[in-house]
């Protein structure tokens, strides 16, 4: 089976479950801080910038006139999300086999630079990787599809040769189809519904991978 030219992986919730290390954290915070109606997960969930865990602790430690375990909060919150973060099952295995085969591998993520490197150094697959592009690479961002022809462009390679990787629709799959790529929909990573072909879970990567 022939392999692609080129993969490029969107990070959170396709290499690695970045929803459930969050509630994870998440929960465990409120257990800490005795939240015995659930209604700190239920902010931090319905918050429309869950990354600014800070705004959602501010708001509901005023609530409960506990302001001053605002800075615990938070380094417990952060400590316990990047503990959680590891790879999905089978995706060390299925970047070894494609490094080993000299596809080129990149990431598109709208995460800011620190924490995009920090969480591919937890996930150890940092050197798989030859480009990690950010919001700050190019000026742009997803779901723009210039930044997939401009991370093409970087790596050398053609949108016909490429396969974008990713749970987001909107993001991911759509805008990489737009630059002339196959996209992959990691399903597995979103409450969204799976369009058809969609990457049930990843262990079916590989072989989407090498079906075309």
């Amino acid at each position: 089976m022939p392999y692609p030219r080129a993969v490029i992986f969107d990070l959170d919730n396709t290499l690695h479950s970045l929803i459930a290390a969050r509630l994870t954290a998440i929960s465990t915070v409120a257990a800490w801080l005795n939240d015995a109606t659930g209604d700190l997960p239920y902010l931090f969930l319905h918050n429309d910038k869950p990354t600014m865990v800070e705004d959602v602790l501010t708001r509901y430690l005023t609530d409960t006139d506990n302001l001053a375990a605002l800075t615990a909060s938070g380094w417990l919150y952060h400590t316990l999300e990047r503990s959680c973060i590891t790879p999905f099952p089978s995706i060390p295995d299925l970047l070894t086999e494609l490094h080993q085969n000299s596809v080129r591998l990149a990431v598109i993520t709208n995460s800011d630079p620190r924490e995009a490197h920090l969480r591919l150094e937890l996930l150890g697959l940092s050197a798989y990787f030859e480009t990690v592009v950010t919001p700050e690479t190019f000026g742009i961002k997803k779901p723009d599809p210039a930044v997939y022809q401009k991370t093409l462009d970087l790596l050398g390679v053609s949108a016909a040769d490429t396969i974008m990787i990713g749970d987001r629709l909107d993001r991911d799959v759509t805008p990489a189809r737009e630059a002339g790529m196959r996209a992959v929909h990691a399903a597995y990573g979103t409450f969204e519904k799976g369009e058809p072909g969609a990457a049930p879970s990843p262990k079916d990567l590989r072989k989407i991978l090498l079906s075309q």
